[in-house]
């Protein structure tokens, strides 16, 4: 059911960002999602077409399965960075595009509930 919710969001909406990856967004109550589905295709793919990044990520993989008893051991953290640094890890979004997200996810701040002032003893809300 969510993935018919998404498409149709990607129908009816246009997406914040086009270039050089579509960005959309998607209000809820207390605030908003970032749609990230064609960043993280890109990452796929680009571990998937990388025999390097490919086998950071079976290391990464394996020590994973060595340190499950947490004692302060992380030895994937170093792997992590080295596969972060070879697919990326950050969305660019320059001028115009980053005008619309700006203004969408201005728009997506919720508003302050205003209380009114309490009431004196014997008088009416002013």
């Amino acid at each position: 059911m969510n993935r018919i919710r998404l498409a149709l969001h990607r129908l009816f909406r246009r997406p914040a960002t086009t270039k050089p990856m579509r960005l959309y967004t998607r209000r809820v109550p207390d605030g908003v999602y970032l749609d990230l589905e064609e960043y993280f295709t890109h990452v796929v793919t680009a571990i998937a077409d990388d025999e390097d990044a490919l086998a950071l990520l079976m290391e990464i993989i394996d020590d994973r399965s060595v340190s499950r008893e947490h004692n302060g051991w992380e030895p994937e953290k170093l792997l992590m960075e080295h596969l972060a640094l070879k697919v990326g890890y950050e969305v660019p979004v320059r001028g115009e595009a980053l005008a619309r997200l700006a203004k969408r996810l201005e728009a997506a701040v919720p508003k302050p509930v205003v209380i009114p002032a309490q009431r004196r003893e014997g008088g009416a809300a002013v």
